[in-house]
């Protein structure tokens, strides 16, 4: 006979199940329950494919939050539809200091996107697997947003546009269709003109033109050659040359040298016997002198020996001032000595 089940055991198993459910949800979720957070919408323009729920959110490569949904909105008022994507921002990951410490976070992001230029963006988390995150970041050279910066409760972030956006607007722009157009074009007219008979005489002209330089270069080369020799004994020959006159100038140079000594030497003994010469002349002039005084004394004026020495006193001035005059001329040219007046 079976026994009852026991209402109070399968309660109390019960009871553990479930706590043991929410204590293993509180500690893998990092009590991401209870965590506080900011809600933020962002509209993109372009594709979000690779973005998925649970994507993280961060500014300049520091998580901050993560996406929570994302939907599509029709705008009948503007005939299109929209892609918002709601996500969350923690507070405790965003610590301010300065002025604004203390300020309540959401006044702070709601602040940043009027003042600052904060906007979201699709960054890629890796090419291979295409996944993508919501990126935010300060832009204050953007112009000021003319939405309204919340969207209900949540705040309202400005999208710009992704990189793979930014790309497939800039093929667009390309117009690959017109490029291989033109180039299609213009290969057939390279084609064309290599296929014509213009093209094909210019190249044998070309061929014979750098033949005939070719036999050009190769006569010039040929004369050359003779030329090139007879430079290099032309200038041996010099080179012997000024060898030559080197070794017979040097003698030549050395003689001239003794020559200038010796009439150096020469010079200085003219001077050395001039000298006393000269000295000599001086000396008898001045005894003529005193002579001729005492005789003046001796004499009487208007006697004949007074006339008598008169004349002989004129004829001894001349005679003093021809020998002065000698001397004088002796002194300033020795060499007349030798060689006699010229």
């Amino acid at each position: 006979m079976s026994r009852e089940a026991n209402p109070t055991i399968i309660g109390g198993f019960v009871l553990g199940a479930v706590a043991l459910v929410v204590i293993g949800i509180l500690v893998f979720s990092s009590g991401a329950w209870f965590r506080d957070r900011i809600e933020v919408v962002t509209y993109f323009p372009g594709s979000v494919q690779g973005l998925s729920v649970g994507a993280e959110v961060q500014f300049q490569g520091v998580p901050i939050g993560q996406v929570v949904e994302i939907g599509v909105d029709y705008v009948a008022d503007r005939d299109s539809f929209r892609i918002p994507v709601r996500y969350e921002v923690w507070p405790k990951t965003i610590h301010v200091f300065g002025d604004l410490e203390g300020k309540n976070p959401r006044d702070l992001l709601e602040r940043l996107v009027a003042e600052r230029g904060l906007r979201a963006q699709l960054e890629s988390v890796s090419f291979v697997t295409g996944q993508y995150l919501v990126s935010l970041s300060l832009n204050p050279s953007l112009p000021a947003h003319s939405e309204p910066p919340k969207a209900g409760d949540a705040i309202r972030i400005p999208a710009v546009a992704a990189t793979r956006d930014r790309v497939q607007q800039m093929l667009e722009n390309l117009q690959l269709d017109e490029l291989v157009d033109t180039a299609t074009e213009t290969l057939k007219a390279l084609r064309a003109l290599v296929a014509s008979q213009e093209t094909r005489s210019a190249l044998t002209n070309l061929n014979q033109s750098l033949a005939s330089i070719a036999a050009f270069i190769k006569r010039v080369d040929d004369q050359l050659d003779p030329f090139s020799e007879r430079a290099d004994a032309t200038l041996s020959e010099y080179q012997q040359l000024a060898e030559t006159l080197s070794a017979e100038v040097k003698p030549t140079l050395a003689a001239l040298r003794a020559a200038a000594r010796e009439v150096d030497s020469t010079a200085a003994s003219l001077k050395q016997e001039v000298s006393p010469l000269a000295s000599a002349a001086r000396n008898a002039l001045e005894e003529a002198a005193r002579t001729m005084q005492a005789i003046d004394q001796l004499t009487g004026e208007g006697s004949s020996t007074r006339y008598e020495l008169d004349q002989l006193l004129a004829a001894a001035t001349a005679a003093a001032r021809s020998v002065r005059s000698l001397a004088d001329y002796l002194e300033r040219h020795p060499e007349a000595l030798l060689q006699g007046k010229r």
